[in-house]
């Protein structure tokens, strides 16, 4: 596969989503209009009008990124700070209510120290338990919605998943942004 350089971005850029205030790194631009972006060690294909370049490290040029945030800081009559101006990552999805959980097994057993001794044929049964606690938590903190992101593999997580959330009164599931998981995830909303 040969890649070539968009005149806007270039391998090792930040950007940030449009959609969110969750950023990323640019890893690869496989043609003008399409990018490949890693965030939080997983890697997704996002259209160039997805995203808007983050400048380098300086705080202050971000906040400028961001003109809204400025102006109406302007207009209270008080500056904003340009660490609090513009959220990123898990903070903002906290802020909105969505609540992301991995469950690839190198994942779990990152946040679980326990499941590191697990074998691999009894993995189905600890990320089951993953998302029953996650569930448990969402319901806990009163949180909106649930992005489980299961990958694409051979469908067997995907389908028990789908089982397991048909056991939770009111809760409504369906496909998660196809072009951020690439159909490797789930989005469950809570009443």
């Amino acid at each position: 596969m040969k890649f070539v350089q968009n005149e806007m971005y270039r391998t090792g850029d930040r950007v940030r989503f449009m959609d969110s205030v969750e950023d990323g790194t640019v890893v690869a631009v496989p043609d003008s209009s399409t990018l490949v972006i890693e965030v939080d060690g997983m890697r997704m294909r996002v259209s160039v009008t997805e995203v808007v370049p983050v400048p380098g490290v300086n705080l202050l040029e971000e906040q400028h990124l961001y003109d809204a945030n400025t102006q109406a800081a302007r207009f209270k009559g008080r500056q904003m700070s340009a660490v609090r101006a513009v959220r990123s990552g898990k903070e903002a999805m906290r802020e909105a209510g969505t609540m992301e959980v991995d469950l690839h097994m190198d994942a779990v057993r990152r946040k679980y120290p326990a499941a590191r001794n697990i074998p691999d044929e009894d993995a189905l049964y600890v990320q089951l338990d993953v998302v029953d606690k996650s569930m448990a938590e969402a319901f806990r903190r009163g949180v909106r919605s649930v992005i489980f992101i299961h990958g694409n593999g051979r469908g067997v997580l995907r389908r028990e998943l789908i089982r397991k959330l048909k056991e939770y009164p009111g809760v409504i599931f369906g496909e998660a942004s196809q072009l951020r998981y690439e159909g490797g995830a789930l989005e469950v909303f809570l009443k």
